[in-house]
């Protein structure tokens, strides 16, 4: 089963990773077989990742992007053999499984190459002048054939050609003078002569064939170092088997491309593309062997499972989401919805936080909050309502802060200031950083424009970082090809903001910006604490002039 993403938007506030967290977990309570995961997309704040430090809990996985990859179509269970194994075994299993190649694995259990229906028949097809040499292991012999082994020899591997005695003594040692000794196997039935012969050479190995058991042998291999197996078949069967008792490690090819889980399938399917072999390994980080995946695999139209949470737009959600399957869709934003393929769930009302509609969900569902994820829910909360000082805060957030807070064991209010105590002061953080760190792009009125929040204890740090803080919006609002960079710096204690501007558009949209001008690029907001229910809809009507003129 495809495991659901549990995911908030990019550059993840606390409120983002903390519904994310808390509804991954209602999901999997409701049904054990959900598998849904919680995640985010972007780098944990200090506020949020203090939240998570705090609590003791391991906040959601860091996931890149939810393109498809090799995992999402890779099976657990895979045919393989190992390196000694016959190629009597590989042809079986690959008339068994219906497949055109075998991974080979080392002793180790690593990956060491592939045999295919191509190395086989350039096994088969190999010859030319002169005798063929094969690759002999000792411990193949019984493997392939039925048989008993009258004495095991010292060479567990050696190279050899097969040599039946088949014909008088005479011709036979004209014959054999013409091979090397110690690179012969010699086939036999009774003949004394040919048998003292190869014991005296030592040859490796001598197959006998045409022996009931033990007690019809009565040659004599004092001092004979090879093995003697005995075989039940005859001559021409037992000859045809010794060849299909060659280890598949060594006609295997090594020089096929390995792939990871985490390799998208999209660039898979190219690589398949360029290569004669029908199928792929794929390999973990130290070589071991995980999967093979076909053609056939890479026709299936395998999609990642999403649940949205805190945003509803595709330009602010993991990289991959158009290509995925929206499940549901859990905001407190304005709509701009996603498009999806298939009809969704979307529970979205205007509260001050994501994490009061996951409480919201829990009552409904009649699931019980433990405490952690109480404490969690009710970080997002008050991180989002500032406390429930910011104007978006309604008595639904308030409700649900005070029967968090009964259930997690904690007094809101100190658990919000040591929330909010947890960012380092703003000039000794990143410029770049901040304003990542909670930026989210809208497109509207033919116009991009990005609006960053960072979020203080004291305004009066803004005087020492005004500089390289709006250099910093400078080069965010280049790099995403904006037409207008905004970063509003909040005083959480007073309920104070600035508001820094820059980008290609942003001198004709400060004519119309109704806030008073502190300095070039630098205004006043006094009583402006959301982004979203009081600076976004200033900034939409200005855009909207904007696009009159």
């Amino acid at each position: 089963m495809l495991e659901t993403i549990v995911v908030g938007h990019r550059n993840p506030d606390t409120d983002s990773v903390c519904s994310a967290y808390g509804y991954a977990r209602l999901k999997n309570r409701l049904d054990p077989e959900a598998a849904c995961l919680p995640a985010r997309c972007g780098t944990l704040n200090p506020q949020t990742r203090f939240v998570f430090d705090h609590l003791g809990i391991t906040p959601p996985a860091f996931i890149k992007d939810v393109y498809p990859k090799i995992a999402d179509i890779m099976t657990s269970q895979v045919n393989c053999i190992e390196y000694g194994d016959p190629i009597l075994e590989v042809m079986e299993k690959i008339e068994q499984y219906k497949v055109h190649l075998l991974p080979v694995i080392s002793a180790r259990g690593r990956y060491a190459g592939i045999v295919s229906i191509f190395e086989l028949a350039e096994f088969f097809m190999a010859g030319g002048d002169g005798r063929p040499v094969y690759h002999f292991r000792r411990d193949n012999f019984g493997r392939v054939l039925d048989g008993f082994y009258f004495i095991r020899g010292e060479q567990a591997e050696f190279p050899a050609s097969l040599f039946v005695g088949a014909m008088p003594y005479d011709r036979f040692l004209d014959r054999v003078s013409r091979v090397r000794h110690e690179s012969a196997v010699l086939i036999v039935g009774k003949r004394r002569d040919h048998i003292r012969y190869a014991v005296e050479h030592q040859f490796p190995a001598i197959v006998l064939t045409g022996f009931k058991d033990r007690d019809d042998i009565d040659f004599n291999f004092d001092g004979y170092r090879g093995t003697v197996f005995v075989s039940r078949l005859d001559t021409a069967e037992t000859i045809r088997k010794l060849i299909v008792s060659v280890p598949a490690g060594t006609i295997m090819v090594t020089d096929v491309p390995t792939i990871s889980p985490q390799d998208y399938q999209e660039d898979v399917r190219d690589l398949m593309l360029k290569s004669d072999y029908r199928g792929l390994p794929v390999v973990d980080e130290e070589g071991g062997l995980l999967a093979v995946v076909t053609r056939t695999d890479l026709l299936k139209k395998v999609a990642r499972r999403l649940i949205l949470v805190d945003h509803n737009e595709l330009s602010q959600a993991v990289e991959g989401a158009e290509k995925a399957e929206i499940c549901e869709i859990i905001d407190h934003h304005r709509l701009g919805t996603a498009k999806t393929r298939l009809p969704v769930y979307f529970y979205a009302k205007p509260v001050g936080s994501t994490c009061t509609l996951v409480y919201q969900l829990y009552r409904s569902h009649r699931v019980a909050l433990d405490p952690g994820v109480a404490a969690v829910l009710l970080a997002g909360i008050l991180s989002d309502t500032v406390i429930l000082k910011s104007p978006t805060t309604t008595d639904e957030d308030r409700e649900a802060v005070a029967e968090l807070g009964r259930l997690a064991g904690l007094d809101y209010a100190d658990f919000g200031r040591r929330i909010f105590s947890s960012s380092d002061s703003l000039k000794e953080r990143d410029p770049r950083r901040v304003v990542d760190a909670d930026f989210k792009v809208y497109d509207e009125f033919g116009t991009k424009v990005g609006i960053g929040q960072v979020e203080i204890v004291n305004l009066a740090e803004l005087e020492e970082s005004f500089v390289p803080l709006r250099a910093a919006l400078g080069t965010v609002t280049a790099e995403k090809g904006l037409d207008w960079g905004l970063l509003l710096v909040t005083d959480i204690i007073k309920g104070h903001s600035r508001l820094l501007s820059c980008g290609p558009r942003a001198a004709a949209a400060e004519r119309i910006l109704a806030y008073r001008r502190l300095d070039d690029g630098l205004f006043d907001l006094p009583g402006v604490l959301s982004r979203k229910k009081q600076l976004l809809p200033e900034i939409l009507r200005v855009l909207e002039g904007l696009d009159s003129l």
